[in-house]
């Protein structure tokens, strides 16, 4: 494993980790979830590596040993990563490894920009795997899960105009977020419709044109990927072939939540080679 900085047109370096194969079975990026750090998924990535796989781990914009912390001044959002960092990522890793299938691996935030790359750049995808990712839509979700999020999306707004970003971290949802990137989420949360500031596309239109292969994992007892929460996201891939598969409790190991998987990953790694398209 090395890191690297992958430089963007926007002139932002994206902090990676690179996990490179002698005979790659395929290149995966991987994206994190809301306020995690990169090297939260080192297991997963040193497990990818062991079975076979090239692996980049891509840090998100504000967290971990990106240079950059959201503030007043420091904003972003989803734009940011779909036209900036996502793209220079698949040029590295396809200039490292031109042979290799291409495949867009998210956890939660991370599997949503894996799923809008998918349907913006589809003929360089081969495939995208979403771990335990489904959508913030508040109508998937009930029950005292249902009410914490709603309760969130009244706060957000006030916290962004209050701070100029969103403190997650005071919160206990998410790091500090941009309050562009937040805006962002709030929209899918109440519509379940991608959207981005400053990109002007229709997102699930797209989606719904991707026609490669996903892989759609679920954790057992993870209240905040709800299996309608997650079909509110594979069902945007109307002319893929989508595998769902449940993650429990005795495949991992431990409690199959939201993110315990990543630190005992080898269930995810058995159901990723298990799908791996030939």
């Amino acid at each position: 494993m090395h890191t690297d900085l992958i430089n963007t047109t926007s002139g932002y370096a994206v902090p990676v980790r690179w996990f490179p194969a002698e005979q790659p079975r395929a290149s995966i990026i991987f994206m994190p979830a809301l306020g995690v750090a990169a090297r939260f998924y080192v297991p997963l990535a040193e497990n990818l590596h062991d079975a076979g796989f090239n692996v980049l781990l891509m840090e998100l914009r504000g967290q971990g040993d990106s240079h950059l912390r959201a503030s007043r001044r420091v904003d972003f959002g989803f734009r940011d990563a779909l036209e900036d960092d996502v793209p220079a990522a698949m040029d590295w890793v396809l200039r490292k490894a031109p042979a290799a299938p291409l495949l867009l691996m998210g956890h939660s935030l991370g599997g949503h920009y894996a799923a809008m790359t998918a349907g913006r750049l589809a003929s360089r995808v081969d495939g995208v795997i979403l771990a335990a990712c489904g959508s913030p839509w508040t109508k998937a979700f009930h029950g005292k899960t249902g009410a914490q999020l709603r309760m969130l999306c009244r706060l957000i707004p006030v916290l962004n105009a209050t701070f100029g970003y969103y403190p997650g971290h005071r919160v206990g949802f998410g790091g500090r977020e941009a309050r562009t990137l937040m805006n962002d989420w709030l929209d899918l949360a109440r519509t379940n419709v991608y959207s981005a500031r400053g990109l002007d596309e229709d997102f699930d239109a797209a989606i719904g044109q991707y026609a490669g292969p996903v892989l759609s994992l679920r954790m057992a007892d993870d209240p905040y990927a709800p299996e309608a929460a997650m079909a509110a996201v594979t069902d945007k891939f109307r002319q893929a072939v989508v595998s769902k598969h449940v993650v429990t409790a005795d495949q991992i190991g431990d409690r199959a939540d939201h993110f315990r998987w990543a630190r005992k990953p080898e269930a995810v790694v058995d159901h990723i080679l298990a799908w791996l398209p030939q």
